[in-house]
């Protein structure tokens, strides 16, 4: 018996002794045989790290300064949930700030096979993951993605899970879909000061990452999600900007984007219901500069309580013949007779606040619009400064769901463009309804009030620019009367308001 227990303990003592200790709570992914040399293979190794974190115990992953090599993957049983390294619960991915480098190998993800795509960092039912410290370099330029075929690869993917956090981490260089995926249910998900630099068509070098279409820096379905003081840029927007691109993607209630850079994106920001209803939603104090858009929504469920405060919106033009006009806020497809959830027009929109936001054009190729917008019900346009458009400030159309209870007020047009488009009427306002004039009983337009709004001339002087009203409202005969101007001001006394009734 004794000598049992004695080889027993000396066993054990022997597995202590070949296993590194976790000290403090801290793992090192060199202890478990990462180079950080950039050229071996450390993913088994950063895998063998991870794993053996005490289950429940809070664990940090550190990774020393070098240069880590991601050149093998998992293939699942679902290409998208295909990984490099999984993580669980409890753990933190902590590096030295820029000089730890975790890079994707050359030419991992480039085969025409679907399958040939992962995720560097996997999570799913996840709590308590933290990423700070690192620099993640996805190498989409040795990774260009075939024309026809899906690649997914992100730099963290979390699908469920809860309390979240990535902190002053640099990702670049995106050739999958979406740089940071958070999917289906989760909750508490922070970002903050973190540098999200090139992806979807633009990868870092000259050659287009064409066969991506779809992309976006940030894609969030996770309730609470809080995107804070971050900077996402394209580079090259000639080239990003020749395929959509987005900044911000948020599909989660109780979110929030707030003191953002966002440059060289189509669009800065997506708030959408494509999913499920949406509500309470903060857009504050973000930069979106040369982008083809600002905000848009998707609306397939009911969206209530939107602010959108205090932004600087500038708009450029766009690098490719899809994109017929430019805007700085929109709501799609108002006026279709079609309502379906591929052209996102499935529901109105309550209690949304546009405050005090700036929304400027460079000098255009396509017709810009600061805002386009329908199903408006008990909203407010207040405070903005809308300048250098050559089609409309403030654009509303007429929708399955009419708009009800919206006033516009206070805010500033001023140095408008001319317009030579051979068919478009421009204005500071521009109100239509080729929707309910064809539907019978359809809801229009109703209380809808501008007030003390200041409108300060365009370019050109109004005679020389015949495409130019300053108010031009093309409505049925039912709807005519529920449109209010009072108290407003127009610099220009020549500038009209031109009433036009449709059948």
């Amino acid at each position: 018996m004794y000598k049992k227990m004695r080889k027993t303990t000396i066993a054990i003592l022997l597995f202590l002794f070949s296993v590194p200790a976790l000290a403090n709570g801290i793992i090192n992914v060199k202890d478990f045989g990462a180079k950080a040399d950039g050229i071996t293979d450390d993913t088994k190794a950063i895998q063998a790290a991870i794993n053996h974190a005490v289950a429940g115990l809070a664990t940090t992953i550190y990774f020393p300064k070098g240069n880590y090599n991601i050149a093998s993957f998992t293939a699942t049983s679902n290409y998208l949930k295909n990984f490099c390294i999984a993580v669980h619960s409890n753990i933190s991915i902590k590096g030295d700030g820029g000089e730890t480098i975790i890079r994707l190998a050359d030419h991992l993800f480039d085969k025409q096979d679907t399958s040939a795509n992962a995720h560097i960092f996997f999570c799913e039912a996840a709590e308590n993951v933290q990423f700070s410290d690192l620099l993640i370099d996805m190498n989409g330029s040795n990774n260009l993605v075939p024309r026809n075929v899906i690649k997914n690869s992100s730099a963290i993917f979390a699908y469920n899970g809860k309390n979240f956090t990535v902190r002053n981490v640099t990702i670049k260089n995106c050739a999958g879909t979406n740089m940071i995926d958070f999917q289906h249910e989760g909750t508490n998900f922070l970002i903050e000061n973190c540098r999200f630099i090139n992806g979807g068509n633009y990868v870092g070098n000259p050659t287009a990452n064409k066969g991506q279409i779809d992309f976006s820096f940030v894609y969030s379905e996770w309730s609470h999600t809080i995107i804070q003081d971050n900077f996402i840029q394209q580079q090259n927007i000639d080239i990003a900007l020749q395929n959509y691109t987005a900044g911000i993607e948020l599909h989660g209630s109780g979110s929030s984007a707030t003191g953002n850079y966002i440059q060289g994106c189509w669009p800065a920001m997506y708030v959408t219901s494509v999913l499920k209803p949406l509500n309470d939603i903060n857009i504050e104090n973000n930069t979106m500069a040369d982008c083809l858009s600002g905000v848009i929504f998707f609306v397939n469920h009911v969206i209530k309580n939107v602010k959108i405060e205090n932004n600087t919106i500038r708009l450029t033009w766009p690098r490719n013949s899809i994109l017929d006009f430019c805007t700085g806020i929109r709501v799609p497809n108002g006026n279709s007779k079609e309502y379906t959830k591929e052209l996102a027009n499935l529901s109105p929109i309550y209690d949304i606040q546009i405050i005090g936001n700036t929304i400027s054009a460079d000098s255009m190729q396509t017709l810009t619009m600061g805002m386009l917008l329908h199903s408006m019900h008990e909203s407010v346009i207040s405070g903005n400064l809308i300048k250098q458009m050559n089609y409309g400030g403030i654009v509303l159309q007429g929708s399955k769901w009419g708009t009800d209870s919206l006033l516009v007020e206070k805010n500033i047009f001023f140095d408008f463009r001319p317009n030579y488009h051979p068919t478009a009427i421009g204005g500071y306002i521009i109100i239509t309804d080729t929707y309910s004039s064809s539907q019978a009983n359809a809801i229009s337009f109703k209380n809808v009030i501008f007030k003390k709004n200041r409108f300060m001339g365009n370019v050109l002087n109004v005679k020389e620019d015949k495409n130019f009203s300053a108010v031009y409202i093309a409505l049925p005969k039912h709807a005519k009367n529920d449109i209010e101007f009072k108290e407003n001001y127009f610099s220009n006394k020549n500038e009209s308001l031109r009433r036009v009734e449709t059948e």
